[in-house]
């Protein structure tokens, strides 16, 4: 009768499906491992980006207040004049 050859108790063929379904399993692991590494990186640069711009646009923003002011001091200016002018011809 020949004898079956065994590993660690297991038949080869099942010894070797089982070490390949591990090999599948640690490469999967590794694989969403890294992936998850690529994604973290990329929020953070995504982070970097958003406090970037929201630098930019406040700065547009108090650009864009502080025209708006002096536009709106210059509007009331004329206003005045024109009332003081309505005044002065009646």
């Amino acid at each position: 009768m020949p004898t079956k050859h065994t590993i660690l108790g297991i038949p080869i063929a099942q010894a070797i499906s089982l070490f390949t379904f591990l090999i599948a399993i640690v490469s999967i692991w590794v694989h969403m491992e890294i992936r998850i590494a690529e994604i973290n990186v990329e929020i953070a640069n995504m982070k970097q980006d958003l406090l970037l711009h929201k630098a930019d646009n406040q700065n547009d923003i108090d650009l864009i207040r502080s025209d708006i002011k002096s536009d709106t001091k210059e509007i009331l200016k004329k206003i005045d004049e024109i009332q003081i002018y309505l005044r002065n011809h009646r």
